[in-house]
């Protein structure tokens, strides 16, 4: 990503210009973590932001990796992770030393551009191990342009088209943002 996109990032936790914020744990992630389907593994948050669910893994046994493009974000991140935890770096193209189990991904697909989706689906199947699992939640806006960019399901069917989706989804989450997140459980293939 450029310098442009960094920028935009920064401002926009600089002013807290974060309306995508619940400023809580996400309801999908609490159901997650209740079933156990998001149990103690290797996960990666991208696009981690000031979220609170990397703190909440770590204090849960997590080996958790917060990623995203804005210092401040990281800055925050790194206060409830350790610096070691909390990666600086472009979600289509920074790289781990090892593939992680599981990457939980909250808002970063719907803060990238769709003509940045295919590179970032790339890396998300770089990162997680054979059989490794996607937590993520489908932002659906119904509208055009973004931040944050709808994430329509059939889009994202064929954008996610090499991974095994579960038989049905549940039941979306409401946003105060208006909007609807659409919570998915993928498995790389």
């Amino acid at each position: 990503m450029s310098n442009t996109a960094m920028e935009f990032w920064e401002s926009r936790f600089q002013a807290n210009s974060t309306p995508w914020e619940r400023g809580h744990i996400n309801p999908a992630f609490a159901a997650w973590r209740a079933t156990g389907e998001l149990s103690p593994c290797r996960v990666l948050v991208p696009g981690a932001g000031r979220s609170p669910e990397p703190a909440e893994m770590l204090a849960e046994g997590f080996d958790v990796t917060a990623l995203d493009l804005a210092d401040s974000a990281i800055a925050f991140q790194a206060e409830r992770l350790g610096a070691e935890r909390a990666i600086l770096g472009d979600v289509t193209r920074w790289m781990p030393d090892a593939p992680f189990d599981a990457v939980y991904d909250q808002t970063c697909l719907c803060a990238l551009p769709p003509k940045l989706w295919p590179a970032y689906e790339a890396q998300l199947r770089r990162w997680l191990i054979p059989g490794g699992r996607l937590f993520v939640l489908f932002m659906q806006t119904g509208k055009e342009g973004g931040p944050p960019f709808d994430c329509a399901i059939p889009a994202m069917r064929e954008l996610f088209a090499q991974w095994a989706w579960p038989e049905q989804l549940g039941e979306g989450l409401r946003h105060g943002l208006g909007t609807v997140e659409q919570p998915a459980i993928l498995r790389r293939l």
